[in-house]
């Protein structure tokens, strides 16, 4: 991008053909963050809960959706930054300077939180220590250890968005040929999920989208509530 400046710049001054052999462009990133439609962001959260092995996703979708946070700042959270009175936690580490903040906890996110609580309070005893990790390393397994951050539910996030429900009998299953019905097995294999190829960070994307369109109808109400003031 910073070439992308300066090779515009050399070509308003006609200077750039002197070096344009020289440099090797590097590819420009061209994806954009996805938000979702109602109908994906309910059966999103609708599948997420359907299974007891998405439920980390499911928690960990439901924080992004409410807070903005990145997955890498969801699973570095540790129980030192919750406020349980002021309902909020505290952003320490985050991959930008501005990234560390202080975020509000809505009620879906606040219950989450709790269910992580009451789960954590399951696995290692009613007293949790401020510098164990919300999201344990090795959760799921016969040994947790709340000392040490979750690598990620990578394996769980991409069964459940390519997950597919057959048009013919309504099973949920992985994508295949033909149904896993026995008694249907009709041919699934043109079957797309809607939410396939969507990554955890496209979470925040949709989170800030949704502030800000909550944002610009409370403006427009506001302009409006202005006008009809005036004229009256």
């Amino acid at each position: 991008m910073e070439i992308g400046i300066l090779r515009r710049i050399l070509k308003r001054a006609k200077r750039w053909h002197f070096v344009e052999d020289e440099i090797s462009r590097l590819p420009e990133r061209r994806d954009i963050g996805r938000a979702l439609q109602a109908e994906e962001k309910l059966r999103l959260l609708k599948l997420a809960q359907s299974r007891p092995e998405w439920e980390t996703a499911y928690l960990a979708s439901m924080l992004a959706l409410n807070t903005t946070m990145r997955g890498g700042e969801v699973r570095q959270l540790r129980w030192r930054d919750i406020d349980f009175l002021d309902r909020s936690l505290v952003i320490k580490r985050s991959k930008t300077r501005a990234g560390e903040r202080l975020i509000p906890l809505n009620a879906n996110a606040y219950i989450a939180i709790l269910r992580l609580r009451e789960r954590a309070q399951g696995l290692f005893g009613t007293e949790l220590q401020p510098d164990w990790y919300i999201f344990p390393s090795g959760e799921g397994y016969t040994k947790p250890d709340p000392t040490k951050p979750m690598q990620g539910w990578r394996s769980a996030w991409r069964s459940m968005t390519r997950v597919i429900n057959c048009p013919h009998c309504g099973e949920l299953q992985p994508p295949a040929k033909t149904c896993a019905n026995e008694e249907c097995g009709e041919d699934i294999s043109k079957v797309r999920s809607s939410l396939a190829g969507l990554r955890f960070h496209d979470l925040r994307h949709h989170a800030i989208t949704e502030l800000l369109s909550r944002r610009q109808a409370i403006e427009r109400s506001c302009q409006l509530q202005d006008t009809c003031r005036s004229e009256c």
